[in-house]
């Protein structure tokens, strides 16, 4: 569709009218880039076919969700989106389809369903879809759902249909085919209902393909080993580069700095400043033990944090797992030399010591200096907050050693039971698949037979008839 400069133009100005009288606050980001790039507006025209009304709705809306759900700080390396997650390959963008676009592939295989937290899962998509969008300057991706081995277990309709509306809703004119990719036949009444969630222009892009065709839309230079193909390629998450934009609000980013502690253990502090206010004891890690004294047989990690500024600071705490952790407190206000004891409490679930190993705390601190609202100050204070990333380690003192591994073999033996409960489903399945198939068959021969006889009764009595 042939999108004109006035258009856009036309577009724009609407946007300052309504935020001048609805006294709109958006991410400053969002609004540079609403007043300096022409192709992201004239995404949201194509997608409304030119009607301005329903462009602006859509871009307000658009930058309501963006500010709330906090797109912009999305970013491996402050704790807002799951890294381990990103790791694990269930999703990530290699290679171009056949008209050069950036193809999003997901394994579907790997993709449990409750298994995770969906939340965070919702996060790396989102995370995903603007890097690819900084990547590609906002051209069109394809989306390429590699459902080989895949089947029901991986079958997740919140999640797709949370994928779909992110093109519908928040990521206009950005799509440019579906992908189906080897699709298991238990499948197919599934997506006869997500094909109902999409739009009519959208269903036309949805390209179910196999071995045999997939070249028709991915070019040969782009096919895995995998698929039948000679790219030998496997995913490794490496973290974004990302370019830091002057904007009229300034935000600073500090890098990420790598230091050693007293006993020459590597820890990771990003976006600090010169002066550090919150001192974490012991030094930036949580060591977790059983502990049997409140008669709970928690396990549990304690820090002190101390203020060490001569302003009162707030801090608050993030995780890489909310469902997993217990935070007490996790949000706080602490006077000049003040302390408090914060407990890390894991959840009563079944875990793998080298889960918990692989989890991360992110403390943010802010000094109080005057009397503007708190949630204001994390908003705004870029300059002066500080974040600390906590690693989480394993005691083996105490016999808590013995306690991990009885955790270890709980996990295994609780995996073990989902597998099976996996494969007998499985196996009821192609029983009943069987079974379905038989009776299919003897429908058919019934109905043959019916059939012969009526063409011989109706023979039988035309003769009769004629013979008269």
């Amino acid at each position: 569709m042939d999108i004109s400069t006035d258009s856009i133009s036309a577009l724009r100005r609407l946007f300052a009218e309504k935020l001048d009288k609805q006294n709109g606050v958006f991410h400053p980001l969002d609004l540079a880039r609403i007043n300096n790039t022409d192709s992201w507006l004239k995404r949201f025209l194509i997608h409304n076919e030119g009607n301005h009304e329903e462009a602006l709705s859509m871009l307000w809306n658009v930058c309501e969700w963006r500010k709330s759900f906090g797109v912009n700080e999305m970013s491996e390396s402050n704790g807002t989106v799951r890294v381990d997650y990103l790791e694990e390959g269930i999703m990530f963008p290699y290679g171009v389809d056949k008209d050069g676009k950036l193809m999003f592939i997901i394994k579907c295989k790997l993709h449990f369903k409750n298994l995770k937290d969906s939340e965070e899962c919702k996060k790396c998509a989102v995370y995903w879809f603007e890097r690819m969008e900084r990547l590609t300057n906002g051209d069109q991706i394809t989306i390429f759902f590699d459902m080989m081995g895949s089947g029901l277990s991986n079958l997740d309709m919140d999640f797709t249909k949370y994928l779909i509306n992110l093109l519908k809703i928040y990521y206009p004119a950005f799509l440019n085919y579906i992908i189906i990719y080897e699709m298991p036949w238990v499948l197919n009444a599934a997506f006869r209902i997500i094909q109902t969630w999409l739009p009519a222009k959208a269903v036309k892009k949805i390209k179910f393909l196999n071995k045999q065709n997939l070249n028709e839309y991915v070019p040969k230079q782009s096919t895995l080993v995998s698929w039948g193909g000679e790219d030998s390629y496997t995913f490794s998450f490496l973290p974004e580069m990302k370019k830091v934009e002057e904007i009229k609000k300034k935000v600073h980013f500090a890098e990420t700095m790598e230091v050693k502690n007293v006993s020459g253990e590597t820890r990771d502090i990003v976006y600090m400043p010169k002066e550090v206010k919150l001192k974490i004891i012991p030094d930036e890690v949580l060591i977790f033990n059983k502990d049997n004294n409140n008669g709970h047989n928690e396990v549990i990690a304690n820090v002190t944090f101390m203020n060490d500024y001569k302003d009162p600071i707030a801090f608050k705490i993030k995780t890489t797992c909310l469902v997993k952790y217990k935070v007490r407190p996790s949000t706080g206000v602490l006077t000049p030399q003040e302390s408090v004891q914060v407990s890390f409490v894991l959840n009563g679930m079944a875990v793998k010591q080298t889960d918990v190993m692989r989890d991360k705390f992110l403390v943010l601190a802010i000094p109080i200096t005057d009397n503007k609202d708190l949630g204001e100050l994390w908003k705004t204070q870029w300059e002066t907050r500080e974040q600390h990333i906590l690693k989480c380690k394993i005691s083996n003192e105490n016999g808590d050693m013995n306690f991990w591994d009885s955790c270890d073999q709980t996990h295994n033996k609780n995996l073990e039971q989902k597998v099976e409960k996996l494969m007998n489903t499985v196996a009821n399945l192609e029983i009943s698949n069987r079974m379905l198939c038989q009776n299919m068959y003897y429908i058919k021969c019934s109905l043959y037979f019916i059939l012969l006889v009526c063409l011989f009764a109706t023979g039988f009595f035309l003769a009769i008839y004629y013979h008269k």
